[in-house]
Order: C-alpha cells, then structure tokens, then sequence
C-alpha cells in the first residue's frame, strides 16, 4: 500500500483544522470579530498617537459619560481610537461635532412640557397645558442607537429628570430647551472622560 507524501498528509490535517475550528461557534464569532474590526480599521486613516506617536487601533470605549445641569449622556461602547499607552482619540475630527448634531436631533422625540414666562417662568405639561409639579418625581433614561459613517454602531443614553403634570398626571422633561442648552456642555464632559484631547 503506498504511503502518502509528508506534506499531502500536513495539508489534509491543517484543512481539517480549519473546518473543525469554523464549526466551533465560538472561534467562528472571535474570527468574524476580528475580521470586523479589520474592514472597519482598512475604512479608516489609522492615525499615530497625537501624543507619543505609537501606533493607533480601532477600539470600542466601554462606557463615558458628561454632564451638565440635569442632563446626564452616557455612550456605550464608542468607537475610539487607542495608543498601547491608553491614549485615545476620536474617530475624526469633527466626531463631537457630529454626535452634539445627533443628540439634538432626537430632542424632539422626548415627552417634553413647555416654559412660559420671561422673568418668573413655570413650565406647563406638553399635553394639557396645566402646570408641571415643581420637583422631578424621578429620572428616566432615553436609549438609542447611533453609527457614525462605516463604524459599529455604539449606544446613547440620554438620562433626564422627569416632571408630573398637576393635572392629566403625564411625565416628561421640564421643556426640550431644557435638554438643548446643556448638551454641548454635557459632550465636553464626554470628551475630557475619554481622555481626548482639546482642539483648538
């Protein structure tokens, strides 16, 4: 019976390596993961650390959060990049630009009273127009989900006060002007917990 060639035998045992290890569900996902991070990074201009110049990656950011005021933001699992020494950065240039335009436009689908008055202001329930309790009952946090260009998606929560209305007994912020003023604030907040650095 003949014997089959040394490297005929190797090549049979790495293709059967192969399949065994794309049947494990597990590696399969840390493959995929990885060829993911790969094409997104190929979409991107990796840059060199702005401080140390070390070479850059693609990394999500677990959790940041700014406030300012009542409003608390909170992202999930950002997009940044990373040095080997921890420096991070944002993705772009004009990331934070872009994610305060993003914020302020989901403002409008909060459930939101309205401010009247110049000097001495109330501010009246969004539904019936009668007064809104004076304290916030509790907080509520408001999630969605944003991408910025090719990226994974990352999560946004917008955590705000809410107030009762006297009357119809409805819940909602105290007005989106309320919300709208303090979420620059609230991203420069974001930003230096990142550790990104300032521009400009």
């Amino acid at each position: 019976m003949p014997q089959r060639p040394l490297r005929s035998i190797a090549k049979s045992e790495e293709i059967t390596h192969g399949v065994s290890t794309l049947e494990n569900p597990a590696i399969l996902e840390k493959l995929e993961q990885s060829i993911s991070r790969e094409e997104e990074a190929m979409a991107l201009k990796i840059p060199r650390c702005g401080r140390c110049s070390a070479a850059c990656e693609l990394m999500p950011l677990a959790s940041v959060s700014g406030e300012d005021g009542p409003l608390k933001l909170t992202l999930l699992d950002l997009p940044v990049f990373a040095c080997p020494k921890g420096h991070k950065a944002p993705v772009h240039g004009d990331f934070m630009l872009w994610l305060i335009h993003e914020i302020r436009a989901r403002e409008g689908q909060i459930a939101a009273g309205r401010e009247q008055g110049m000097i001495f202001k109330k501010h009246l329930c969004g539904g019936c127009g009668k007064d809104l309790a004076p304290k916030p009952k509790r907080r509520q946090v408001f999630p969605y989900e944003l991408k910025y260009e090719d990226l994974a998606p990352f999560k946004l929560q917008i955590d705000m006060p809410l107030y009762k209305c006297t009357a119809c007994g409805k819940e909602q912020i105290r007005s989106t002007k309320d919300l709208h003023g303090h979420v620059a604030q609230a991203v420069v907040g974001i930003n230096d917990g990142a550790g990104f650095p300032h521009s400009g």
